[in-house]
């Protein structure tokens, strides 16, 4: 795929919410949910925060990672994938397609606000994390440092079958993470009693990464990381990882 990274606008209202400060990002033509959480000090380097397959900008795994960030000086954003949560669908583009443009989009915003400095860095939970690990391996030179949680090394064609009706198109390409050569600084983080994505797809993803990396196995944590002592655990490596690689 081409590199698409796409001039984005956005209009910020003048006060943050208590869950970040509301936003939307017209990239490529469609309009696209987000928020952003700032720091006490800005300019600063952002995270951009992609969610998974079937969820949302808005779950509470991914407010407590944009706010542990900010704590320690990142500003960070989550956005809502075209066709989920609150955002547009795009039209008669694939799965993947239709995502890679919209993380694309938002990574092109987040470089054009006074708040950021320049420095992108990702963060991605399950399909998020796969399309994390694309745009880190397209752009190496622009993504500073990548965190992914229960990334699969390949997308099986079972989960067509739940997605048929809204992206007749299928998943498009690629399918899997067999070529991340160029990606690098990447902490991996996968629950051992994941029951969607079993933990060796971590272990294949890390051996095609560059150095540095890093692969944390949870041992009972499920897919979505939902016991709170493992997911503060990852949540606290997560930040370690961003401090480290990116600041």
């Amino acid at each position: 795929m081409d590199k698409i990274f796409l001039e984005a606008s956005a209009q910020l209202p003048s006060q943050p919410s208590s869950a970040g400060i509301e936003l939307s990002i017209e990239a490529y033509g469609t309009v696209l949910s987000a928020a952003a959480h700032l720091p006490s000090r800005v300019p600063a380097p952002v995270i951009v925060c992609s969610h998974g397959l079937l969820s949302a900008k808005d779950s509470p795994k991914f407010i407590a990672v944009c706010e542990a960030l900010s704590d320690v000086g990142f500003c960070s954003i989550r956005f809502d994938f075209s066709g989920c949560g609150q955002s547009d669908r795009r039209s008669g583009l694939s799965l993947v397609e239709a995502r890679r443009r919209d993380l694309a989009g938002a990574i092109a915003f987040a470089l054009k606000q006074p708040w950021s400095d320049g420095r992108i860095g990702l963060f991605g939970s399950s399909l998020g994390g796969f399309l994390s690990l694309l745009a880190a391996n397209e752009r190496p030179e622009l993504i500073g440092a990548v965190v992914s949680w229960s990334a699969p090394f390949k997308i099986g064609s079972k989960h067509l079958e739940e997605l048929s009706a809204v992206f007749p198109e299928g998943f498009g390409t690629p399918t899997n993470l067999t070529d991340l050569e160029k990606a690098g600084r990447v902490l991996l983080v996968q629950g051992q009693s994941d029951e969607i994505v079993p933990w060796k797809h971590a272990i294949r993803i890390y051996k095609r990464l560059k150095d540095p990396k890093k692969v944390l196995l949870l041992r009972t944590a499920d897919h979505r990381i939902t016991d709170a002592s493992w997911r503060d655990t990852a949540i606290r490596e997560t930040v370690e990882w961003f401090l480290a690689h990116l600041k």
